[in-house]
């Protein structure tokens, strides 16, 4: 299904913009690969990997008919030739040559981080509904460009969420609807799903989850959207929490269970500004919430617990029981997880949202 980004007046949906520029003159790529070593434009491999000053990526990450504002390298033996120019357009043709020199792999210089970040953004859509590209290429990157984007607003956002790091969050959302359609989406994305529980791998991990699992409910497409993107951000209240206390290996104190247990208040304090509705507030105001009455930090209870939220806490407890640090002590398996919200915390979760979130893991073959 495709999503007009018109369907809803919502902040969710929004207009994005594509660059376009005129390709400056260049050789051709064919001709760089079949030059001698003597006329290559080139780096050593010794340079480039030892100093860090560039990165490798998919082939399939570079777009065609796109332009992109950095440079893109292929590997000749121990050198790496410039393949496109900075603000040059990458073709079909320009793919079919790396295609038939067996190609898997590009390299931008790291410097041009932020330029490629910027182009994957803006095309992210596009790459995660393409067919053409393995899914487990796509699954890639999705997770590694939510971690990174995550990653860099925990460690940037102490007060407030910024206009331009929600607009981030939303585009990951937004891109990855069609992705998740995929009935084997979930289960191409479970071999790469970060178990060593940081704040914002975690908070990506809840996100795969629940995105995985929402078309068990009959919701409209704004209302999912809304939802994928509590999730994504209900622990965002974290980023306000000295990092000793996110860090700590071993249990908290009183002192420091009362400080992180004001994480859902200061979230909705963060994005107070941001105008992004109902359910996106209720999923990181709530997500900590009981059946019986004993979460936080309201107190509410059954049904008076917003559906967004009683779907996030099951994931949420089950991405952390499955983690490095539950209890500090070994992960359990994601069977052993189940039981043990379903047995063990009986009267906390709510029953039906295991039972869904149970079948989809089973039909991923996650265990």
């Amino acid at each position: 299904m495709q999503i007009d980004r018109h369907t809803f007046d919502d902040p969710l949906v929004t207009r994005s913009t594509t660059r376009t520029q005129s390709s400056g003159s260049f050789e051709g790529p064919r001709s760089i690969l079949r030059r001698g070593d003597d006329e290559e434009e080139r780096v050593s491999k010794g340079e480039s990997d030892a100093e860090g000053l560039y990165f490798p990526i998919s082939p399939f990450m570079i777009y065609p008919e796109a332009y992109g504002e950095f440079a893109v390298f292929v590997r000749k033996g121990k050198n790496l030739i410039l393949f496109t120019r900075q603000g040059e357009q990458f073709t079909k043709n320009h793919k079919a040559i790396l295609h038939q020199n067996g190609i898997q792999e590009l390299y931008i210089q790291s410097s041009q981080k932020p330029d490629y970040d910027r182009y994957l953004e803006e095309h992210l859509g596009m790459v995660l509904a393409d067919e053409a590209v393995p899914l487990a290429v796509r699954s890639k990157v999705l997770y590694h460009h939510a971690t990174s984007v995550l990653g860099e607003i925990f460690e940037s956002s102490r007060h407030d969420l910024s206009a331009g790091s929600m607009e981030k969050l939303k585009n990951i959302v937004r891109s990855s609807w069609h992705f998740f359609s995929n009935s084997d989406a979930l289960r191409s994305m479970a071999p790469i799903l970060s178990h060593g529980y940081g704040v914002h791998t975690h908070s990506v991990n809840v996100f795969i989850y629940c995105a995985a699992i929402l078309d068990s409910w009959k919701m409209s497409i704004e209302e999912r959207l809304k939802t994928e993107l509590g999730a994504i951000l209900h622990d965002i209240g974290k980023a306000t929490l000295p990092r000793v206390i996110l860090n700590k290996h071993g249990r908290l104190n009183s002192e420091e269970r009362d400080l992180m247990k004001m994480h859902p208040v200061r979230g909705v304090g963060m994005c107070s500004m941001l105008h992004i509705g109902q359910t996106v507030m209720h999923s990181v105001l709530f997500h900590h919430e009981k059946l019986d009455g004993s979460g936080y930090p309201a107190g509410l209870r059954d049904s008076a617990i917003p559906l967004c939220a009683r779907i996030i806490a099951v994931v949420d407890a089950f991405d952390t029981f499955t983690s490095e640090r539950y209890f500090y002590a070994d992960p359990l398996s994601a069977h052993q997880a189940l039981t043990f919200l379903q047995e063990e915390m009986s009267g906390w979760y709510d029953k039906g949202v295991i039972t869904q979130f149970g079948k989809k893991l089973r039909e991923a073959e996650i265990d």
